[in-house]
């Protein structure tokens, strides 16, 4: 505490120095007292370094508070901007999802109604047809009629000619050798009788005069109406001078004159009553003055042809 030097009337208390005075206060309570102020004092410093460090620790505390906040706030607007992007991409997938199902919707719908269209066109079309194909029928009929009795009249005139001739020529050889020419005549007469009777029955196609461009054979089997209608059209051809009908039973020819070249297989192959046509170059048919030869195979339902 201190010392008291009572020579010189000096009290020494706490390390600093005080003088006596006489009739001064009790040393001991005055003592206790300082002492307790002190300690209070002491105690208030302690306080006042704990405060200080708490405010410091609050600081601290604030600052962190704050910085931890704002990563808080970055962290939450990340997830948030993280799930908006969630929700955006969700929400477009469910949108072109969408759209696709409308798209398929809409094609699907669109098919039934063309498919709807495209059956009543075709109704339509076979109905037409049919129409049509009747209007004719009775024409065609008249037309193969007409034809078939020209024919059956062509081939009785030349069996009556061959007859005759045949008759002719068995008169002429049965007479006697003495009635008759000498051998040498009778033998030409015989053989000019014969050129005859082969010249007038011989087919169309053989002859030298008027020789066809195109020999067209039909294969089996064999329709009179469609091969009318290919004759009508190959005679409403520019190109086409004539047409000629052998009528041969199992296959048919059609000789054709022109006028000047075609191409008759392209032209052919796009009738409705032809299955397919094949070109004979086996012969030499392209060979210059050669009549040219194709074989056609008619179509099994053919589309009637419009009448010009």
């Amino acid at each position: 505490m201190g010392k008291n030097d009572n020579s010189t009337g000096i009290v020494e208390l706490w390390g600093h120095e005080f003088r006596k005075a006489k009739h001064g206060l009790d040393e001991e309570q005055v003592v206790s007292f300082v002492n307790k102020l002190m300690e209070e004092h002491e105690a208030l410093l302690k306080r006042a370094e704990h405060l200080s460090s708490l405010t410091k620790l609050a600081e601290k505390t604030m600052v962190e508070a704050d910085d931890l906040a704002k990563q808080v706030q970055k962290e939450a607007g990340e997830r948030a901007k993280a799930e908006a992007n969630a929700i955006v991409a969700k929400a477009e997938e469910q949108a072109q999802q969408l759209i696709q199902e409308k798209t398929a919707e809409a094609v699907a719908m669109a098919s039934r109604e063309a498919e709807a269209i495209k059956a009543k066109a075709e109704q339509r079309a076979e109905a037409l047809l049919e129409e049509k194909a009747k209007r004719i029928q009775p024409e065609l009929k008249d037309a193969a009629k007409k034809l078939y009795e020209e024919l059956l009249t062509q081939l009785e005139s030349l069996k009556q000619q061959a007859a005759t001739l045949a008759e002719d020529l068995d008169r002429k050889l049965s007479q006697p050798l003495a009635e008759t020419s000498p051998p040498e005549k009778v033998s030409a007469e015989a053989d000019k009788a014969g050129d005859e009777f082969l010249e007038l029955i011989q087919p169309a196609d053989e002859t030298k005069e008027d020789e066809a461009d195109w020999e067209l054979e039909i294969l089996p089997p064999v329709d009179l109406t469609q091969i009318l209608d290919i004759i009508n059209h190959l005679d409403s051809l520019a190109e086409v001078e004539k047409t000629e009908l052998i009528p041969k039973i199992d296959k048919p020819l059609i000789m054709v004159f022109l006028s000047q070249p075609i191409d008759l297989i392209d032209i052919l192959t796009a009738l409705p009553q032809v299955a397919q046509v094949t070109e004979d170059t086996t012969g030499g048919a392209d060979a210059e003055g050669k009549t040219k030869k194709a074989q056609i195979g008619l179509s099994e339902n053919p589309v009637p042809q419009q009448s010009n």
